[in-house]
Order: structure tokens, then sequence, then C-alpha cells
């Protein structure tokens, strides 16, 4: 009998919906459609299309590296990221839905405003120095990160999109990374920096444990990293500027708190999808 597109697809979906991949059908079609360099839609057309031995023993193998934990984006090399398509490797997250919700804040505080300069700390793959950089045509974007090989990342993102030439990357720790890090000429700051307490991390997904632990561990109590930023963010900022952060679901309090010992006046809170509170934005 001949292994056919559709046949394979869900005979997949029902095996990853039995080990637990809540997404079971979509996984299984992102990764066909991988193996096949192809989108989802021509596996729908293309159902009937018999897959060759080479295509179902590459299958096989795409298929045991994500049952064994490995991040599909990972396995793909790319990840949706609000309309766009992202280069994603081992060096950086796996870009998340939560974080969309960061970008379209700080849009909505930056438009109306004529111009300024914009910086990212921890870029990774540099999805939201890019998404500023499209929506917001009349900013600066600088971004920094601790790990070159993030930067590659962010840097060959940057290119796929056509704006590598309206974003200047920096290598280093945080504001370090800054050829002048005590000029205070930043519109807004905006960071979705490590903040999972460090003994998490253990408990965590096993396709999570796989990301890089660099990117992902916030200290004893999640907020070193949250910690170091809103101190040293007001002597970056110009007097109205502001410092945009993603959190954990269960930070706000203590974000607010940091944030006002720091000479912040407002701190706003803002709710993910899940109606968790994720993004802080902090007002001079």
């Amino acid at each position: 009998m001949n292994l056919t597109v559709g046949s394979v697809l869900r005979e997949t979906a029902l095996f990853f919906a039995k080990r637990g991949l809540t997404a079971a059908r979509l996984e299984a079609e992102l990764l066909m459609a991988h193996l096949l360099a192809t989108d989802r839609l021509r596996l729908y057309t293309d159902g009937d299309r018999p897959l060759n031995s080479v295509e179902i023993s590459g299958y096989k193998d795409l298929i045991r590296q994500r049952l064994s934990g490995q991040p599909l984006a990972y396995i793909t090399g790319n990840k949706s990221f609000l309309s766009w398509e992202f280069r994603v490797t081992p060096a950086v997250l796996v870009p998340r839905p939560e974080t969309e919700l960061l970008v379209e804040k700080v849009v909505e505080l930056c438009r109306g405003v004529a111009s300024g300069r914009l910086l990212e700390i921890g870029t990774g793959s540099g999805i939201i120095a890019i998404a500023l950089a499209h929506y917001l045509p009349e900013y600066q974007i600088e971004a920094t990160d601790l790990s070159s090989a993030a930067l590659e990342v962010a840097a060959a993102n940057a290119e796929v999109h056509h704006l590598d030439g309206r974003i200047i990357f920096y290598e280093g720790d945080l504001f370090a990374a800054l050829p002048r890090p005590d000029q205070p000429v930043y519109a807004g700051i905006i960071s979705n920096p490590p903040y999972i307490p460090s003994a998490v991390l253990p408990t965590l997904e096993k396709e999570v444990k796989n990301e890089p632990s660099l990117a992902l561990d916030g200290g004893t109590d999640g907020l070193d990293v949250l910690r170091r930023i809103v101190t040293a963010a007001p002597a970056h900022l110009t007097p109205d500027g502001f410092l945009a952060l993603e959190h954990g679901h269960d930070q706000f309090p203590a974000v607010k708190e940091m944030a006002k010992q720091a000479g912040f006046g407002q701190v706003l809170s803002y709710s993910d999808y899940a109606g968790w509170p994720r993004v802080a934005v902090c007002k001079r």
C-alpha cells in the first residue's frame, strides 16, 4: 500500500495526540511542509501524492526529533511572529505570542511622536527590534545581546526582512554593550529578559529546557535581570521616556515596586491573551 501525504499526516496526528502534543495535526503538517519544502495548503491539494522511501525515512527522523523534546521551531528553523516568519536556532528563544503584546504596546506609545531612538535589551532572534523597525519607520532602533550567536541570528533576520539598515546591534551585557552607555538619549527601552526563577527551570517542559538557559534563567527570584534593567534604565531615557518590559505572570507587583524605587512615576500593567499580567510600562 502506498503511503500518501494525507494518510501519513492522519496517522502522525493521531500518534502525536497520543503522545500528548496539544497541536498534533498542526505539528504534523508543519513537519511535513518542512520536509517537502512546501506550504501547508499544498499538503491538502497534494494529499494523494505518494511519499517515496527517502521522504518516509526523513519524516520519521523529524518525528523522532520532535518527540525527543526538540522544539518544533528548531527543527524547521523558523517561527511565525506577528505576520512574519523568522529564522530560529538553538541559540535563541522560540518567539511566543505573549511577546506580541509587548510590541503592540510599544507601537501604541510611539505612534504620533515625530521621531526618536528606541533600545531593545536582550534582542535574541531580533523579532522585537525588527517588528519595531517595521511599524515605526521614523525611529532609530538599537538592540543589544550578550550572545554573539544570538546576534548572528538577529542580523540574518533583519537582512531577510530588508531592515538591516534600520537596526544597530551591539554585543555585550545589557547597557554595557552600548558605545556610550551613560547617555540619556532613548525615547523608549524595551526588553523581554530572562524571568524564570532558577529553581523552576528543571520543572519546565522538556522542549522549553532545550532553549538557551541564558535567555530563561532570571536568578533566585526570577527578577535578577529585570531588577538590573529597571535600576539602570532611567539614566538612559529622555525626560519623557518609557520602559516597557515583559515579565512573569506573577511578577508585576515586584516590577512595579522596583520601578517606583527607580524613580518612575507611573507603572501600567497589561494582560496577555490568557488574562495574565504580562507587560509593564514604566513612565518617567
